[in-house]
This record gives C-alpha cells, sequence and structure tokens, in this order.
C-alpha cells in the first residue's frame, strides 16, 4: 500500500488513507490497532476472507465486486487471499474518531463495531471516494472538508455497524441565533486561515457531530460548503478592487491554490475570477 496524496501530509487527525494496487496474493494473518475499512474499486475477483468473530472464524468464499466494502474492527485477527487484480483504499480509523461520538450516540456505552462480511455500503464507498479525491486534487477541500466528511463516517458506523443501538437523537432547531453569529463571526474574521470543524464545534458547545446537523438545520449548508460561499464572497470584493493579483486573492481568501479558487469560482457564480474581474 501507499499513502495516497499523502493524507499524513495532508494533516488529517484520527484518519488515514491509502492506495493499493496488487496482484493475487493474500496477507498475512492480521491485527490491528484500529479500525479498518477496504474498499475495492478494481473488477470483480475471487476472495477468501476469514475475520475473528464471523462464521465462527471460519474461511469463507465469496465474489467481491466494484465497490464491495470491508469492516475489521481494531485487535480483530483477519486474513485474505484474493485471485485478480486488487486495487483499491483502506481507511484506517483511530479510536479516538468513534469515541467522542459515541459518548452522546450510544449514551455512554463503549464502542464496539461489530466485524462484518465484505458487503456493499453506498454512503462509506462515496465518502472514500470523496476523500480519496480531495487528496489527488491537492486538498482543495482543506482539513474542514476531511474532517466534516470523517464525522459523517464515525456517525454512519455507529449508528449501522454498533454492537450498542445509538440514542434516538431528540429533534429540535438548529444553532440558537447567538451561536450562530459566533460561529460565522469567527469563520469570517479567520476566512483566510485554515479552519478546524473542533473550533468551531466548541464555540457552539456541541460536538462535531451535532454541531454539523445543527449548523445545517440553521443555514441549509454544511460548515465546509458554508466556508467555500464565504471565501467566494471574500474574493469577489477583493477582486472588484483590483489591488491583488488573483494568486493573492486565493491565498487571501483561504484557499491553497489559484486553481482552487478558480474552481469553486466559476462553480458558484458561472463565470472564472479572471472574467468576473473585467469590466
Amino acid at each position: 500500500m501507499v499513502h495516497y496524496g499523502d493524507s499524513y501530509e495532508a494533516g488529517w487527525e484520527n484518519i488515514s488513507l491509502e492506495y493499493h494496487d496488487l496482484p493475487s496474493g493474500e496477507t498475512p494473518q492480521l491485527c490491528f490497532d484500529h479500525y479498518a475499512i477496504a474498499i475495492h474499486l478494481g473488477e470483480s475477483l475471487q476472495l477468501d476472507w476469514q475475520i475473528e468473530g464471523v462464521a465462527k472464524g471460519q474461511v469463507q468464499r465469496q465474489i467481491l465486486r466494484r465497490g464491495g466494502m470491508t469492516l475489521v474492527p481494531m485487535q480483530h485477527s483477519h486474513w485474505g487471499a484474493w485471485t485478480g487484480r486488487m486495487q483499491g483504499i483502506a481507511l484506517n480509523l483511530k479510536s479516538d474518531l468513534l469515541t467522542g461520538h459515541a459518548v452522546e450516540m450510544l449514551e455512554g456505552n463503549p464502542v464496539e463495531l461489530l466485524p462484518q462480511e465484505p458487503r456493499s455500503d453506498p454512503l462509506i464507498l462515496q465518502i472514500g471516494l470523496a476523500l480519496k479525491a480531495d487528496l489527488e486534487s491537492q486538498r482543495p477541500g482543506g482539513r474542514l472538508y476531511a474532517e466534516t466528511l470523517a464525522t459523517a463516517l464515525a456517525a454512519h458506523l455507529l449508528r449501522n455497524y454498533a454492537a450498542h443501538a445509538p440514542t434516538p437523537l431528540c429533534p429540535g432547531g438548529g444553532l440558537s441565533p447567538q451561536d450562530l453569529k459566533r460561529v460565522t463571526d469567527y469563520i469570517n474574521d479567520q476566512i483566510h486561515q485554515e479552519l478546524r470543524l473542533e473550533k468551531l464545534a466548541a464555540i457552539a458547545q456541541l460536538s462535531p457531530y451535532h454541531f454539523c446537523r445543527c449548523f445545517k438545520q440553521s443555514t441549509g449548508l454544511t460548515p465546509h460548503q458554508y466556508v467555500i460561499r464565504q471565501r467566494v464572497d471574500r474574493a469577489k470584493e477583493l477582486i472588484k478592487t483590483g489591488k491583488l493579483s488573483l494568486a493573492e486573492v486565493a491565498v487571501a481568501c483561504g484557499f491553497t491554490h489559484q486553481s482552487h479558487l478558480n474552481r469553486h469560482f466559476k462553480r458558484l457564480t458561472g463565470v472564472t475570477p479572471k472574467n468576473f474581474s473585467q469590466p
């Protein structure tokens, strides 16, 4: 496997992504100190697998199709062998990613994800592909984007694969007007910096999971979507002054590259920054 992109250099916390492209083969008997999700992105192949806690630990055989995923909890022994080219991504999740959300979702019950036979899970596939695409395009979403996806993944795993059923969330509104103003003021003041989901959630005194839900209820946008819109609006203001180059505008608005500014600017306005600057 190789680190893709690289998720370690991107500064992601509690989650990393690796890419693998392997010929027919097999793994040794493995046992991780983290949760692991493998997503197959190649052609269908025959897979022999063995996971402690599934099918009484006996070796199983099945056809693994594109998009199929395998979830292996930490401290569970597992083994696999395959015939055909194995292409895909592996998501490695530290326990901290899940335990923070479990306090609220599982009412204090310990986190215990159940090992799963290889299966299809469209949401996990979608999140994995989104993280992969972000790394391949030099991380235009920044940490906030990756952290939002990691939070969604953690909530999905606890909701669907935990030994303890999650507590239903009480229906409620979004952020209070005061909390929303504090968060949006902070975003606007720090728009040129890399913003962190944990910091935004702390301002509202919520967990990242509940903050994401409440923020979207209040604004109709995820925190990442809102930040991108604010950055594009700030870019419009700076471009109109004519004092900065487009590369300088991109940095001043928190975009990592001018190409990232161009991409989001055109997506939201329909024109490129260069065309927008012309009278």
